[in-house]
């Protein structure tokens, strides 16, 4: 097992999720415990502005009346149990702003590197005619609210729990292919697992891991475009939550209709060969490998990629403008990029590089020796996540750029400790898990006390 040196398991973060092939995935099934009883206060309906109530860039959408409920069982706010469809449109205010709320605030992160927008388009003609599917978006809007802005609970678990009749129906008929909805659907609500706390008092599901829908992917799902972004959106998920918990991913990139070679491609495709080389290099960082000389020839080979990917990648990847550090205050590289894409890129394949690096299978003692000359590895790490860092704060447009500088710092935040950077990386991730709204996996207390802010 190979340990990367810089990374620390956090207390927070849970228990490790293990990793099993598709073709050993479970039935699915739903496991229903109790919801803690702090949780009994429902919220109101208006979203207080500011740049900790949302994933998306500013001017998101803000129910601006407030509407104080006593159960989530009102009819007002929950519609009536039972039904195989919502009316169109829709009768509830409440349920209208969640769904606003997710083309609005969430599907952005949903989109991100998707320049045809395939969730906020999809879901939003979708929606109307598909109970599971608008189910599942008013799940995951609710429980962003909980998590960011402390209400709608048990709001949340109870869509969460319509939801799921349907779903787990439907991925257990393997009789007949899936629709795009389907896969939407639990897409959604793995996001929606993430933000749920505490994990082990909150409504729990067999349904939604990545092997399971690898086994849904290669049977029984339509192939569509809307398949392949909402895989996309599965690896980028997968990528940071097998980070924070320190496990492999598995083959998720086999499956994700990625041309991982370096030959001429799109942009897009060039952007998505280096999220898919940051999940490969998760994979060799915590995956199992007792072989010496084949696992330093997978490292020469990972590696490699790196360093032609940055060789070979059109010259748009490239900053339109930079400059070495943000300000006078802020040394942090200011780096201007054009599209979302390119942001990512440059991230993902820095988060590579950070991993390659902490995980180099080196002798202990040949690791000493370069720390006496000067070589370390530790400020080549350094360097990279002030750029991944730098890249975030230069293009705030691009909001999902804060998780991948979020979970950078998360791992690597103990190798800083010069007080201008450590305060200006923990506003970072502070902002960073405001918007993901994903609570069991927060890093910021550890960091707070190592870095004594």
């Amino acid at each position: 097992m190979k340990t990367v040196f810089c990374m620390t398991q956090y207390p927070s973060t849970g228990t490790t999720r293990p990793v099993s092939s598709p073709a050993k995935a479970p039935e699915v099934e739903v496991i229903q415990s109790r919801v803690s009883a702090d949780r009994n206060s429902v919220g109101v309906v208006d979203f207080p502005e500011g740049p900790q109530s949302s994933l998306s860039s500013p001017g998101v959408y803000i129910e601006p009346e407030s509407n104080h409920l006593s159960s989530p069982a009102t009819p007002e706010v929950v519609s009536p149990e039972g039904l195989d469809q919502l009316s169109w449109p829709l009768e509830s205010r409440f349920e209208a702003s969640l769904l606003k709320y997710f083309l609005t605030t969430l599907s952005p992160w949903f989109d991100y590197c998707d320049p045809q927008q395939h969730f906020r388009t999809y879901i939003g003609n979708a929606a109307p005619t598909d109970i599971t599917l608008l189910y599942a978006v008013l799940a995951v809007s609710a429980r962003h609210q909980s998590s960011s802005l402390h209400r709608h609970s048990h709001i949340a678990d109870e869509y969460q729990k319509r939801c799921l009749r349907s779903l787990i129906a439907a991925l257990n008929d393997e009789a007949n292919a899936l629709k795009d909805t389907i896969l939407a659907s639990a897409v959604i609500l793995r996001f929606f697992e993430e933000m749920t706390e505490p994990p082990e008092e909150s409504i729990r599901t067999h349904t939604l891991s990545a092997q399971l829908l690898l086994r849904i992917r290669e049977g029984h799902v339509y192939r569509s475009s809307f398949t392949d972004a909402a895989f996309l959106v599965v690896l980028r998920s997968e990528t940071y939550v097998a980070n924070m918990t320190q496990r492999p991913i598995g083959n998720l990139v086999d499956h994700c209709n990625i041309d991982t070679s370096l030959g001429p491609a799109s942009e897009g495709m060039w952007a998505l060969r280096a999220i898919a080389h940051a999940a490969k290099a998760t994979d060799f960082a915590y995956g199992d490998d007792d072989d010496a000389a084949s696992s330093k020839a997978r490292w020469e080979s990972l590696m490699q990629y790196v360093d032609d990917w940055e060789r070979l990648c059109p010259p748009s990847f490239q900053p339109m403008y930079a400059r070495p550090q943000i300000s006078a205050s802020n040394p942090f590289p200011h780096m201007w990029y054009a599209n979302d894409y390119h942001v990512a890129a440059r991230q993902h394949i820095e988060l590579a590089r950070v991993l390659l690096l902490a995980s180099n299978a080196q002798s202990c003692l040949a690791r000493i020796r370069q720390r006496r000359m000067g070589q370390s590895n530790d400020e080549c790490i350094r360097d990279s996540v002030r750029i991944i860092c730098g890249v975030c704060m230069s293009n705030p447009e691009f909001v999902p750029a804060q998780i991948s500088a979020g979970l950078v710092i998360a791992i690597c935040g103990e190798l800083f400790d010069d007080p201008t950077e450590t305060k200006i990386l923990f506003q970072v991730l502070s902002d960073a898990e405001s918007h993901l709204g994903w609570p069991c996996l927060k890093a910021k207390e550890y960091l707070r006390g190592l870095w004594h802010l």
